[in-house]
């Protein structure tokens, strides 16, 4: 064994110390702050995508309902999150509504500024959160009561529909459900008349017997008065009990619903504000809890409510409130955001 004078051990001591701590010091990473910010979306057109932990809207590839990329998705007033039966993000969703019981005239005099601190009182998750997924929502709901054989239709539920070309409409009903199953609504009697043009009389009245109880979707031109096997050319869509619509995220078309406040006979037009119709979407707590209130002044306009809503994604948690539904000329569907991360 070499010898070695104290003065070299002691300065190679001395300089493994130090390349010790230069390693630790290298080994630790700052956390990185939480994701806050504000962002306004064109949601006028089409679906914009937004990614919370990047503050920026993004394109989903090859589709949305196979990427990852985004979580929280808006369209005109509709509202998506990237998880359940909409995406494979594993998103969810819950309602703080702080605001639910507020009325009409409260929420006219709410302002982005008034609601800052309901927004940022707000620092952790409260124990009693239940997030929940988003599900297929259809616009066309409630036509029958019942269930299995034992449903029977509701012909008192009438629907408004802008057709896939966009340009003709159509009053809408379920008269008859007959031989209905556990999985099929049977041989579905739909009652309906079309209205050429917005401003234009509705047409006689028909009828349309759509039998579900071969296999398969059936898919309905009610300006034919046809069934159709086209991919794009078609209005409804009936498989087993849903009714889907040729828009959102049913189909490729324009077609969307509204509900009727008046019978089927006592519906004199199917044409209605653009924001009172509704297409097929996938839908959680945006569904069951509106993040806005629709003509409390009279003038078909939306109001933010300012409700609070908490977003999760793994173990991040995200608070989130809508504050304006307009852009600075006035337009509709630009939608501008708050939201904070609070849990990680």
């Amino acid at each position: 064994m070499s010898y070695r004078p104290k003065w070299v051990r002691r300065a190679v001591f001395a300089i493994a110390t130090s390349f010790l701590v230069a390693c630790a010091t290298d080994d630790v990473t700052a956390p990185l702050p939480p994701a806050e910010g504000t962002l306004t979306v064109d949601a006028s057109t089409q679906w914009a995508y937004v990614s919370l932990a990047d503050n920026a809207q993004v394109t989903p590839t090859p589709s949305a309902n196979e990427s990852t990329a985004w979580d929280i998705a808006f369209n005109a007033t509709n509202v998506t999150l990237n998880g359940g039966a909409a995406g494979p993000g594993g998103v969810q969703g819950y309602c703080v509504c702080q605001n639910a019981a507020a009325s009409g005239t409260d929420v006219l005099a709410m302002t982005a500024a008034s609601q800052q601190g309901a927004f940022d009182v707000l620092t952790l998750v409260p124990a009693s959160t239940l997030f929940t997924s988003d599900v297929l929502t259809p616009a066309i709901n409630g036509y029958f009561t019942g269930s299995g054989a034992a449903a029977v239709a509701d012909p008192t539920k009438v629907y408004l529909v802008r057709l896939n070309d966009s340009a003709s409409f159509a009053k809408v009903h379920v008269t008859q459900l007959q031989s209905p199953t556990a999985t099929s609504a049977g041989k579905v009697t739909l009652e309906y008349a079309v209205q050429r043009s917005s401003t234009g009389a509705f047409e006689a009245t028909q009828t349309l017997v759509v039998d579900l109880t071969t296999a398969g979707a059936k898919s309905v031109d009610l300006n034919t008065g046809a069934l159709t096997t086209s991919t794009t050319d078609w209005d409804l869509r009936l498989d087993g009990f849903a009714i889907r619509v040729n828009g959102g995220v049913s189909g490729p078309g324009k077609a969307a619903v509204s509900a009727a406040t008046a019978t089927f006979a006592a519906t004199t037009t199917a044409s209605v504000q653009p924001e009172s119709y509704k297409t097929d979407v996938y839908a959680g707590v945006f569904g069951t809890s509106k993040y806005y209130r629709y003509n409390i002044a009279g003038d078909n306009k939306i109001s933010p409510s300012f409700d609070v809503f908490l977003i999760k994604r793994g173990n991040a948690v995200y608070k989130l409130q809508i504050i304006n539904y307009y852009n600075a000329t006035g337009q509709p569907r630009y939608i501008t955001l708050r939201y904070k991360q609070i849990a990680s």
